[in-house]
């Protein structure tokens, strides 16, 4: 068996993959490796589960630092994942898993080879405008998600799994299989 695993949750905006990853994590006693952001949190959006949220002054200081393994701009928000953060669960002998867009999920798999396993979740694009409208996200947001949504999911043909998300108990139970297919 290879060394402990980073699995990689992405695919389309507003697909579930979050709902999912941390799901499966929690289930599977997977450590979760949170992204920082500079984006203030949205409403109901509890700090320190999908992000850190941090100043920009503190973001920067952190990339001049070299702190993060990459960093991105989505919108005018900046996004990046801390190195040691992701490392320190595998050195100790343990799984990760992270949630990020298909650039970053590239970069590691570019970085950390078969270690890394991506897992494309996605919904068709009306399913992806009405979860986002029921989430209340301004009309710039969903017309920016859906702007993407092309470019997005081709990505999915250079995952190692594919998964659409048409029902979250069917989607559960397709992830649980590959990620014990790897264990």
């Amino acid at each position: 068996m290879a060394g402990p695993f980073i699995f990689v949750f992405t695919g389309t905006s507003g697909s579930g993959r979050k709902t999912i990853a941390h799901r499966i994590g929690s289930e599977l006693g997977i450590d979760h490796v949170l992204s920082y952001t500079t984006r203030p949190p949205r409403a109901l959006e509890p700090p320190d589960l999908d992000y850190h949220f941090i100043g920009k002054e503190t973001f920067d200081a952190m990339e001049r630092r070299g702190e993060f393994i990459q960093t991105a701009v989505i919108g005018r928000e900046r996004y990046g994942i801390r190195t040691k953060e992701l490392l320190q669960p595998l050195e100790e002998g343990r799984h990760a898993y992270v949630i990020v867009d298909s650039e970053a999920a590239s970069l590691l798999k570019k970085l950390y080879g078969d270690r890394v396993v991506r897992l494309f979740i996605y919904v068709d694009k009306r399913t992806v405008k009405e979860r986002l409208e029921t989430k209340a996200m301004p009309v710039d947001v969903i017309d920016r998600y859906l702007g993407l949504y092309t470019e997005e999911v081709v990505y999915r043909k250079q995952c190692e799994h594919v998964i659409e998300n048409v029902t979250l108990n069917r989607s559960l139970e397709q992830i649980r299989t590959a990620i014990q297919s790897h264990l």
